[in-house]
């Protein structure tokens, strides 16, 4: 994820500006503001702007847990877009 510099994860990675957008570090709501959620510390993690956008455009978004469970289980199987940061925490180009 990046915070400040796409051009840094998409030169890195062979990647273009519009696909490195994907890896922004945004603030995911655990509760979704819409559904009374707060901007507390407690109620707020960091996560891609893919994970996060996709969580919330599901039917029925899982709960917080469930979701992370989905997505350690995605990573592991290396189905998420690259680049993402494996179980090791390094790095890992796919």
């Amino acid at each position: 994820m990046w915070t400040n510099n796409p051009q840094e994860i998409s030169s890195k990675y062979g990647i273009k500006q519009k696909q490195a957008k994907l890896f922004q570090c945004t603030a995911e709501h655990l509760q979704a503001r819409k559904d009374g959620g707060g901007n507390s510390k407690s109620n707020i993690v960091a996560a891609c702007l893919f994970c996060n956008q996709l969580r919330h455009r599901l039917k029925n978004p899982p709960e917080p847990e469930k979701y992370k469970e989905w997505v350690q289980r995605r990573l592991k199987q290396k189905k998420l877009p690259k680049p993402m940061i494996n179980s090791n925490g390094k790095d890992e180009k796919r």
